[in-house]
């Protein structure tokens, strides 16, 4: 069983969040969505920035 657990928006913080949802997406669908896109948008930045200051070394060359 899962733990349920509130959080505090503002009444300004939830219409934002609604408004990033998909007709019929829960607010929990929406933040676990965002959450998960904002995961792989990271590890792209962080790849990418190694890889524009040239700090990775193929496996073939250590």
């Amino acid at each position: 069983m899962t733990a349920a657990v509130q959080i505090t928006l503002s009444e300004g913080t939830q219409a934002l969040l609604r408004e990033m949802g998909y007709e019929g997406e829960s607010d929990e669908q929406i933040l676990t969505r965002l959450i998960e896109e904002w995961g792989v948008g990271s590890r792209d930045r962080r790849w990418n920035r190694v890889l524009e200051k040239d700090e990775f070394f193929p496996v073939e060359e250590l």
